[in-house]
């Protein structure tokens, strides 16, 4: 009879558990955290801390519309921007959205994208902004599908550092 009680209770349960979701925001600040870390593995120029973000099937989409397809084409752009000495990510992050289920989550970031112009070996910083889409298997770490970045018009560019000095 025990064990008739136990199975009629079984579905009840799991239907209970699906019906838990996780908090977004929770979601979104786990992802910001782990951005902060991809950060300091490219300023320590450590390619396996960069890599170990990207899902084998991810996409990155750079500013001139260069599509890089998979881990392994997205760490071999990683490796060759390593050996810029004026490379360099800063962040300033935007929106941020998570499911209830807490596997999904689209993360909007403003990036100033530093490389070395290539004529005079001058620092160059790129404005552009960043959307990258993370999936998170069950009991695993957040990895990105996929990371479009597209740069900011000149104007717009202008505009936000001109707003952010009126601000100070």
């Amino acid at each position: 009879m025990k064990k008739l009680h136990l199975a009629a209770l079984a579905p009840v349960l799991m239907l209970a558990a699906c019906g838990s979701g996780v908090d977004p925001q929770e979601s979104v600040d786990a992802i910001r955290q782990t951005e902060l870390s991809q950060l300091q593995s490219i300023e320590s120029k450590d390619l396996v801390g960069i890599a170990r973000l990207y899902r084998d099937d991810a996409v990155l989409v750079k500013p001139d519309g260069t599509v890089l397809e998979g881990g392994v084409a997205i760490v071999d752009e990683y490796a060759a921007l390593l050996e810029d000495p004026n490379f360099s990510i800063a962040i300033e992050p935007q929106e941020g959205w998570g499911s209830e289920g807490g596997d999904l989550a689209v993360i909007d970031s403003l990036v100033n994208f530093t490389t070395s112009d290539p004529e005079t070996g001058e620092p160059v910083t790129l404005p552009m902004t960043s959307q990258t889409v993370w999936h998170r298997e069950t009991g695993s770490t957040w990895k990105i599908i996929s990371a479009y970045n597209v740069a900011l018009a000149e104007e717009s560019a202008a505009d936000d550092g001109a707003e952010a000095e009126a601000a100070e």
